[in-house]
């Protein structure tokens, strides 16, 4: 009994001590991007660097005026909440990966990626934007966070 909780607690510690390692640059793809895909990896990675450059005239002609949004924590927030973020900037450690573009129509996609914001509680996340073309610009009509499950109790 004594020697299966030893080798319990090795194995959760090498588990869980594997699962604080961080990516540190994208995992490479089996299949090239299609240009509408690359679009949409382009788009995204503008809008995120636009919060980096607290750049808010980029950011809010990004988002639809009917944006919704859900957090961490389940509760909603909308366009001028998310536009206020870009007002602090956000750090520049910040780190997006694994992003996968769902073709929706011609003018409407999803983008799934992890992100790692370091010191932010949760610090890792995964997210899904949805893009949706208007006048021939890409604008973020929808935008869903969920915590690492692993690292929700994490603390820096």
């Amino acid at each position: 009994m004594r020697m299966f909780s030893l080798l319990s607690a090795v194995l959760i510690s090498a588990t869980l001590a594997f699962a604080q390692i961080a990516p540190t640059k994208p995992m490479a793809s089996s299949k090239e991007l299609t240009p509408f895909e690359q679009e949409l990896i382009n788009n995204q990675h503008q809008f995120t660097q636009a919060f980096t450059d607290k750049n808010i005239v980029y950011v809010n002609q990004s988002i639809a005026d009917d944006f919704r949004g859900i957090g961490t924590n389940g509760d909603f927030y909308d366009k001028e909440e998310l536009a206020g973020i870009a007002h602090y900037g956000t750090s520049p450690d910040v780190r997006v990966y694994e992003m996968q573009v769902v073709r929706l129509a011609d003018d409407a996609a999803v983008v799934t990626y992890n992100l790692i914001i370091p010191g932010a509680h949760p610090r890792y996340r995964h997210m899904s934007d949805t893009w949706a073309k208007d006048g021939g610009k890409w604008k973020l009509k929808f935008q869903q966070l969920t915590a690492n499950l692993w690292s929700a109790t994490d603390y820096d």
